[in-house]
């Protein structure tokens, strides 16, 4: 009997495209859940900086073996834009994290993330369809029951609307980078994001400077905890790569919507290796993200 051929649309590029989302949202929660064990320890400022710097080793290197028939300076300016709104992201996020309560800065932050290209590509016109639009809404209910958090006592209703406030830049900041990211071109290759992990390490580089004085006569990290660091900057790195070729295979609210999804990645790691149990809220945003992602593909 003859062979048919794999089944058509099965190995597309949009297909690879969510495949790659999909496989980018796994890693960004597996290091969420690495770094966020490291900061439970150690300064998040010595978290973030370390892996930081391990972060652009590795994707300086990955760079140089994978083709790229050239950077242009602006697919450079692009990545550099994408690191200091990433930069930004970050440190809002954690004064948010600081400040708030962890149930509502944890979703408000990643339904801004995510809300800013999702309104960025429809208004540029790239319709996905209503099966993939209705897997995007969800997608958004989904990343919001995931991720809630336990509240922290003491919070304030004068700091709760700070955190309020610094949820909602903190989500447009790594928005941002979604939609940076998309304007580069493909045969940029990676460099775009060693430009971008350049200026965000810069930039954290120069704050721990600053910050110098203070850390005098601290004792040194212990090795596992700098273990950590480094591994949760390789996972963001790798998470990085992953989503920047999956952007360049499938429209953007798509690709954002579903490398999103990282929180279920980060509860299911606890679930699994620190034995936490999920609440129903949790075990309801995940079968909506299943849902989630069935429709976004039946679309494709």
């Amino acid at each position: 009997m003859a062979d048919d051929g794999p089944p058509p649309g099965l190995y597309t590029p949009a297909m690879l495209g969510v495949s790659l989302a999909l496989l980018a949202a796994a890693v960004y929660g597996a290091g969420d859940f690495v770094g966020g064990l490291a900061a439970r320890r150690i300064s998040v400022l010595f978290v973030v900086g370390v892996g930081q710097v391990a972060g652009l080793v590795a994707l300086a290197l990955l760079a140089l073996l994978l083709p790229a028939s050239g950077a242009g300076d602006a697919d450079l300016l692009w990545g550099a834009a994408s690191g200091i709104s990433t930069a930004v992201g970050i440190t809002l996020l954690y004064q948010a994290l600081a400040t708030g309560r962890m149930s509502v800065v944890a979703p408000v932050t990643a339904l801004s993330a995510l809300s800013l290209p999702v309104l960025f590509a429809y208004a540029g016109g790239a319709w996905p369809g209503w099966a993939p639009t209705a897997g995007i809404a969800l997608a958004a209910v989904a990343v919001a029951l995931i991720s809630r958090e336990e509240d922290r006592a003491g919070v304030t209703r004068g700091s709760a609307r700070r955190a309020l406030g610094l949820s909602v830049a903190a989500g447009l900041g790594i928005g941002v980078f979604y939609i940076t990211m998309k304007q580069t071109h493909d045969d940029s290759g990676l460099w775009p994001l060693v430009a971008a992990r350049a200026m965000s390490t810069a930039i954290f580089a120069s704050v721990a400077l600053a910050m110098l004085g203070r850390w005098r006569g601290a004792p040194a990290p212990a090795a596992a905890l700098w273990g950590w660091a480094v591994l949760s900057g390789l996972f963001d790195s790798a998470a990085n790569a992953l989503y920047l070729v999956s952007s360049r295979a499938a429209p953007l609210a798509i690709v954002a919507t579903l490398t999103s999804l990282y929180p279920a990645s980060t509860v299911l790691l606890a679930r699994v290796i620190l034995r936490e149990q999920l609440r129903p809220m949790q075990l309801a945003g995940l079968l909506l993200a299943t849902v989630a992602v069935v429709l976004i593909v039946q679309g494709r």
